[in-house]
């Protein structure tokens, strides 16, 4: 994408476009990913669908995630920048208010994967769009604006989310498409212009990029970061409040502390970046993320269990923003469209996969120390990646 100069004062060139790209990822990730599963027991006792239609839902969730981030860079191209993010915002807010009303499994399941795709593509195509226009000694605390809205949707599905659900699912629903309408008109009126992605010429060579030493050490470290934060997004919470005897009430509050983190974490980032770079901020996040992610199989203190929740799952989205941040930095503006999309992508497939080994060594062992520790490790072992090929 081409870039753009700031103008029109400080509204036009910093707030504007950051708000804009905010209500994005509030809409796109935020709810579009994590908004759902706090419905999930509301929806249970309404008799509206089983525990196994719902879980499978949230498994296509992320597959279409991963389909609209892979398929981000040919949609704007075919249709766009602002038609391609208009069309992801419509489709999300349908997808929601569609949910408000008993719906068959088939039909739910692919509504909740759609919600995933408009996710895939919001995070693919929105913060280039607002990198481009804001002041270079502004980018860092614009792209951790923008980022906060992932964490803003983890505080409302913590908070918000189960409030409306006590007045059943289809209030939940129906609220949550009203909130979804208005982050879209937002981000619609405020959303800069862009040029579509530059299409790749057929028969040339892959970009010099995806061989840099930097920009793969770059991909170990995120990677490593989707793997090792798995546990702490299907295992933590249930372990917390059953297997150690907090309750549900102590584990779930202890998410919505992570959910706070998850808002703050990517704005302290940005403005750190400005300050000192990108990448020392990256490398004290991911490092603070595998303590985080390795707590809870040294320890069952309360304090430093939460203290791990808001480590290894609130400052994954700090992780994100510094991540897009770095990526510029390193391919350059040209560029970076196209190398964020391959990082997102691999990033959302490495989740996955962690997903579904985590789960079979917890059941295999039994050992949430081992799961725990583990995941530590990969996120210790993806920062030494990132720092030997950064010397290089």
């Amino acid at each position: 994408m081409t870039s753009a100069a700031p103008t029109g004062g400080r509204w036009a060139g910093f707030f504007g476009p950051a708000l804009a790209g905010y209500c994005g990822l509030l809409i796109g990730v935020g709810m579009g990913r994590f908004g759902y599963p706090p419905l999930i027991p509301a929806m249970v006792e309404a008799g509206w669908a089983t525990p196994t239609t719902l879980h499978l839902a949230a498994a296509f969730n992320l597959a279409g995630y991963i389909v609209g981030a892979g398929t981000a860079l040919a949609t704007a191209r075919l249709f766009g920048v602002r038609a391609a993010v208009a069309l992801a915002a419509l489709l999300a807010v349908l997808a929601f208010a569609a949910s408000a009303v008993p719906l068959p499994g088939w039909l739910f399941i692919a509504l909740r994967a759609l919600s995933g795709a408009t996710g895939g593509v919001m995070m693919i195509v929105i913060p280039p769009v607002i990198a481009n226009v804001v002041a270079p000694s502004h980018k860092g605390r614009a792209n951790g604006l923008v980022f906060a809205g992932v964490g803003t949707g983890f505080v409302l599905s913590g908070t918000a989310v189960p409030a409306f659900a006590a007045s059943g699912p289809a209030a939940a629903w129906l609220a949550l498409a009203a909130v979804l309408a208005l982050a879209s008109v937002v981000l619609m009126a405020l959303l800069p212009r862009s040029a579509p992605p530059e299409a790749p010429v057929r028969g040339q060579s892959a970009p010099a990029w995806r061989r840099d030493p930097a920009y793969l050490g770059l991909a170990a470290a995120y990677c490593g970061a989707a793997a090792g934060y798995v546990p702490h997004t299907i295992f933590f919470v249930d372990h917390v409040a059953r297997d150690l005897g907090f309750g549900l009430g102590v584990g779930g509050w202890i998410w919505v502390a992570a959910g706070l983190t998850a808002v703050v974490a990517p704005m302290v980032a940005g403005l750190a970046a400005d300050r000192f770079g990108y990448a020392p901020v990256l490398r004290i996040i991911v490092g603070l993320m595998a303590i985080g992610a390795a707590l809870p199989a040294v320890t069952h203190n309360l304090v430093l269990l939460t203290l791990s929740a808001m480590m290894a799952g609130g400052l994954m989205i700090g992780l994100g923003s510094s991540t897009s941040g770095r990526t510029r930095e390193i391919v350059g503006p040209q560029a970076h469209t196209a190398a964020w999309a391959l990082q997102t992508v691999v990033f959302a497939v490495a989740q996955a996969g962690a997903a579904y080994g985590f789960t079979a060594l917890l059941a295999a062992t039994g050992s949430h120390r081992l799961v725990f520790g583990l995941a530590g490790a990969i996120m210790a072992a993806g920062l030494a990646a990132e720092l030997a090929t950064a010397r290089r």
